[in-house]
C-alpha cells in the first residue's frame, strides 16, 4: 500500500498539523472537494512559515486540479479580502495560465475585393488532453469561470493602483518576476495573460480588450507593441527598474523593462557604475548581457578592475561579451599580470579574439626550461584554427629541445593539422624517426592519418634495419598488425622469445607484445603466451612488469589472489 494514498483525509490533517513537507503531496492527490473546501480558512489563517510557503507553492501549481475548485475559490477570496498583495500576485499568474487559446487559419470571402482571404484568429483551445478523462475535465473550472478569475485577479490590482499607486507599484515589482518563459512562449500565450497585458500595455493602441480576451487591434502587429503600463508614473523609478530587470524570469518582462528604462532613463543607463554592469554580464540572460556589453565599453574603472574579474568575464558563455572583454583587456591589462598557465588557457579558447589575445602575449615570453616548455605544449589543442596554426609553428621552433613526450603530445593532438606537422617533423628528425616509442604512439593512435603515416614510414625503413635489431622486430610487428599480414603469429612468437631470452628488454618489448596479442585470434596467442609464462617462471622479476603492461593477463592466479 502506498505511503501517501490519494484522498487520505487523515494524512492530510496529520501532515498539515505537524508541518510535514509531505502535506502538499497528499493535497495534490486529494479529490475530496468538501474536505478541501473546509481546509481553506484554517490553512490561510495559519501563521506558520510552513503554511505560508505551502500556500504559495499550491497556487503556483496552477489551481487546476480535479475537485480543487472549492479550495481555490475559498483561498482566493480570503486573500482578496485580506488585501494580501503577495498571494494575489501568485493568483494573477496562475489564473493567467488557465486561459489558453490557439492561432487558427480562417478562410473567408471578401465581398469588397471579391476575393478569398486567409487570416489568423485566436480561438479557445477546448481540446481535452489525452491523459485527462471526461470526468476529470468536468471537475475543473469551465472556460467562462477561468475568464472571470483572471479578470478578477487583475481587478484587485487595478483598484489598488487607484487607491494606493505606490503600493501597487511594489506589488507589481514583486509579481512580474514570477512569470516564466514557459508561461509566455507564444504570442497566443502572451495575449492570454490578461493581468500581465494590462499591467504592462494598458494604454497601448496595438491591443484591444473584449469579452473573449486580449487581441491585436486591426492594422497592427505584436512587433509594434511598446510599453504603455497602467499607472505609468509609478513605474518611473530607475533603481527599481534595474532590480526588476535582474530579477525577472521571463524574456517578455525583461524586454519590457529594458524598453521602458531606455525610454525614460537613457542617460542614467550610461552612467551606471561598473559593478552593476558586471552584474548584467554575469547573468544567463542575453538581453542583460548585451546591455552590459553596450555599457562596458565606456564604463569608468576598467583600469583598476582586478585580474580575477577580467578572467571571470572571459568565461561567460556569450561570444559577443567575451570578444569585447578581450578587446578591452588588451587595452587595460598589462600582460605581465598573467602567469604563463593563464595565458595558455586563454590561447586554447574556442573564441578567436580570446585565443589571439592569449597567444599574442604568450609568444613574447621566453621559454627557458623544460617545465615551461611542457606548460606551452597544451597549445597543440588550441581551438581557434588561426591561433593553432601559429602556435604549431611556434612550438616547432623549440624542436631542438624536444624529448619523446613532446613529439607524442603533438602526435596525439585532436586536430589533423597539428598531427600532420608533428608526423612530418618526427619522420625527418633522426632522433625520432627510428625511435620505437614514436612508432608505438602512432600504432596506438585512434586517428587514421597517424596509422597511415606509421605504415608508410615503416615500409620505407624496414629494409634498412638489421633483422636482429629490436627496431626491426618493432617495425615488422606493427606492419603485420596494421596491414593484416600473415606473419603475425611468427612475429608475436619472436617477440615473446626475445623477452624470454633477454629479460632486460622486457620494458621495451612488452608494450608491443600487448598490442600484438590483442590483434590476433586466441589459437595464435598460445605459443607466445607459453613462452611468456616460461620467462616469467624463470625470472620472477618479470611478473610485475607483465601485470602492469597487460593487466588482463593472469599467469599466476595464486599470486593475483
Amino acid at each position: 500500500m502506498p505511503d501517501n494514498p490519494a484522498g487520505s483525509s487523515l494524512l492530510l490533517d496529520e501532515y498539515f498539523d505537524s508541518g510535514d513537507e509531505r502535506f502538499l503531496d497528499v493535497l495534490f492527490r486529494s479529490t475530496s472537494g468538501k474536505k478541501l473546501g473546509a481546509l481553506a480558512p484554517k490553512w490561510y489563517r495559519d501563521s506558520r512559515p510552513f503554511a505560508r510557503a505551502a500556500l504559495l507553492r499550491y497556487i503556483d501549481d496552477g489551481c487546476d486540479r480535479p475537485q480543487h475548485r472549492a479550495l481555490v475559490k475559498h483561498l482566493f477570496k480570503l486573500a482578496e479580502g485580506a488585501g494580501d498583495d503577495e498571494a494575489m500576485g501568485h493568483f494573477m499568474i496562475a489564473f493567467d495560465r488557465l486561459m489558453r487559446r490557439r492561432v487558427v487559419d480562417v478562410t473567408r470571402y471578401d465581398w469588397q475585393s471579391r476575393d478569398i482571404v486567409q487570416t489568423k484568429v485566436l480561438r479557445a483551445d477546448d481540446s481535452t488532453p489525452r491523459d485527462r478523462s471526461s470526468a476529470e475535465q468536468e471537475n475543473r473550472f469551465s472556460r467562462p469561470t477561468r475568464m472571470y478569475l483572471e479578470r478578477r485577479a487583475w481587478r484587485y490590482f487595478r483598484y489598488l493602483g487607484y487607491r494606493d499607486p505606490q503600493r501597487f507599484a511594489r506589488a507589481m515589482r514583486a509579481t512580474l518576476p514570477l512569470y516564466a518563459d514557459a508561461d509566455l512562449q507564444t504570442p497566443a500565450r502572451l495575449l492570454d495573460s490578461w493581468g500581465l497585458m494590462h499591467a504592462l500595455y494598458w494604454a497601448s493602441p496595438v491591443i484591444e480588450r473584449n469579452p473573449r480576451g486580449v487581441s491585436v487591434a486591426a492594422g497592427h502587429t505584436l512587433a509594434q507593441l511598446e510599453p504603455a503600463p497602467f499607472q505609468a508614473e509609478v513605474w518611473k523609478d530607475f533603481d527599481a527598474l534595474l532590480d526588476l530587470l535582474e530579477a525577472s524570469r521571463s524574456r517578455t518582462v525583461r524586454t519590457w523593462t529594458l524598453q521602458w528604462t531606455r525610454m525614460h532613463f537613457a542617460e542614467e543607463l550610461k552612467r551606471l557604475p561598473l559593478e552593476r554592469i558586471l552584474r548584467f554580464l554575469r547573468t544567463p540572460h542575453d538581453e542583460l548581457q548585451l546591455l552590459g556589453v553596450e555599457l562596458l565599453r565606456n564604463a569608468d574603472g576598467l583600469q583598476t578592475l582586478p585580474l580575477e574579474q577580467w578572467l571571470e568575464l572571459l568565461r561567460i558563455e556569450n561570444a559577443d561579451v567575451v570578444a569585447l572583454v578581450a578587446e578591452l583587456m588588451a587595452k587595460h591589462v598589462a600582460p605581465e599580470r598573467l602567469t604563463r598557465e593563464q595565458l595558455v588557457v586563454l590561447a586554447i579558447s574556442r573564441i578567436a579574439p580570446v585565443a589571439e589575445l592569449g597567444f599574442g602575449w604568450l609568444e613574447t615570453r621566453p621559454v627557458r626550461n623544460a617545465d615551461e616548455l611542457q606548460a606551452v605544449m597544451r597549445l597543440v589543442n588550441a581551438e581557434a584554427p588561426l591561433v593553432r596554426e601559429r602556435a604549431t609553428k611556434w612550438l616547432l621552433g623549440f624542436a631542438t629541445r624536444f624529448e619523446v613526450q613532446h613529439v607524442r603530445e603533438m602526435l596525439d593532438a585532436r586536430f589533423e593539422d597539428v598531427r600532420a606537422a608533428a608526423i612530418a617533423f618526427a619522420m625527418s628528425d633522426s632522433r625520432f624517426s627510428t625511435d620505437p616509442r614514436i612508432w608505438q604512439s602512432l600504432a596506438e593512435s585512434p586517428y587514421d592519418d597517424a596509422r597511415a603515416a606509421l605504415i608508410a614510414h615503416l615500409d620505407a625503413i624496414e629494409e634498412q634495419l638489421e633483422r636482429s635489431s629490436i627496431r626491426h622486430v618493432w617495425a615488422a610487428s606493427l606492419l603485420a598488425i596494421h596491414r593484416g599480414g600473415r606473419v603475425k603469429k611468427q612475429v608475436i612468437a619472436q617477440i615473446a622469445g626475445r623477452i624470454a631470452a633477454t629479460p632486460s628488454l622486457a620494458s621495451e618489448l612488452l608494450p608491443l607484445l600487448a598490442i600484438s596479442l590483442r590483434s590476433v585470434r586466441p589459437p595464435e596467442r598460445r605459443a607466445a603466451l607459453g613462452a611468456l609464462a616460461q620467462a616469467a617462471y624463470r625470472t620472477p622479476a618479470l611478473r610485475q612488469e607483465i601485470a602492469r603492461t597487460m593487466p588482463e593477463l593472469v599467469l599466476f592466479p595464486e599470486e593475483a589472489a
